[in-house]
């Protein structure tokens, strides 16, 4: 009896830590990648200022992303981090927390821009590309539909197609395996704030895949969401993701939102930039490795489809105080379940 109590408070406290990270995300978070630090396989440095999120991967820690920190203070949180796990590897970084993080590194931390993320401004669209208009038509012509669905509604058998669809995907990908960290591991349940879409097509309106949107705030208010899941069986339709992303656009738009991001991307570079030190030894061991990995996960294509859409990039990092890069971009590889 005395073990089940325990394991109870346990539970309790957990549930209770889960909603206070969730709270200070929705007021302080302004990065679109920010909902990923909410992954239940997750270790977390909470503070009175906020949290980080990282997995402990190969005798070492993995930092995702920007700090969840209280406006002011995400140099204060690096600190205290950084006394706790000096030899931490910061993953995804944002070019403003990669600055901060420059400034309070008592020992020399080096900087790789390991991508891009694309970013769509919905409250001034440009028009679409020759490429995505194409999509659009054959989409019409397949009676292509984005369907937002309640997952906890659906019906045990709508849920087993698209768990079908999900394992097709994998399953025909070239990982052949869920990749999650950065970008979170697929979840058939509601989670707060995300949304969730049936791709349908035909005269039937057969489900072929679908998608996820994570929310993206800043300011306090929700400005957005983050293109988080995009997972699609097997179909004849071409260009279903560039019609999907349109058609989302315009369904974002017309509700009154300002952002949608695209997520990551690889194979681009954005503006050359003063605050962050570089690293010629890491940017070439990224390239290198970044070939590597696309041989067993399709980055690239992907990537070129989301540059397809007008928008900003937002720069991301891999921070380490590593002088060789090896061990670095393996944890980060390792922490996305690349290998």
């Amino acid at each position: 009896m005395r073990y089940s109590i325990q394991a109870i408070l346990i539970n309790q406290l957990n549930l209770f830590k889960e909603q206070d990270r969730l709270e200070k995300l929705r007021q302080w978070s302004s990065d679109p990648n920010a909902y990923a630090t909410l992954q239940p396989t997750l270790c977390y440095f909470d503070h009175p200022h906020g949290y980080l999120a990282y997995r402990r991967v190969l005798a070492g820690n993995v930092v995702l992303g920007d700090p969840i920190a209280k406006p002011g203070k995400i140099e204060e949180l690096f600190a205290d981090f950084l006394k706790a796990y000096p030899t931490s590897v910061f993953g995804y970084l944002s070019e403003t927390a990669a600055a901060a993080l420059a400034r309070v590194g008592k020992q020399p931390i080096h900087f790789v821009r390991i991508g891009v993320e694309r970013c769509v401004n919905l409250t001034d669209q440009a028009p679409f590309s020759g490429s995505i208009s194409g999509a659009l038509k054959k989409a019409g012509k397949a009676n292509l539909q984005l369907v937002e669905r309640d997952l906890s509604r659906i019906s045990a058998d709508e849920l087993a197609q698209l768990r079908q669809i999900n394992e097709q995907f994998i399953s025909l990908s070239q990982s052949k395996k869920e990749i999650g960290f950065i970008s979170r591991a697929m979840r058939f349940e509601p989670e707060p704030d995300v949304r969730f879409f049936v791709i349908q097509a035909g005269a039937e309106g057969k489900p072929i895949g679908f998608l996820v949107l994570d929310p993206w705030y800043e300011g306090s208010r929700l400005q957005g969401y983050q293109l988080h899941q995009f997972r699609l069986g097997p179909t004849k339709v071409w260009g279903v993701f560039l019609s999907v992303v349109a058609m989302l656009i315009q369904l974002l738009s017309g509700e009154g939102f300002s952002r949608l991001s695209l997520g990551g991307g690889i194979g681009r570079v954005g503006s050359d930039e003063e605050m962050i030190p570089r690293s010629w030894i890491y940017d070439y061991c990224r390239d290198a490795t970044f070939y590597l990995i696309d041989r067993f996960h399709s980055l690239t294509n992907l990537s070129r489809n989301k540059f397809e859409f007008a928008g900003t990039d937002l720069n991301r990092y891999l921070a380490a105080p590593h002088w060789l890069p090896l061990v670095p971009l393996v944890r980060l590889a390792r922490a996305n379940n690349i290998f």
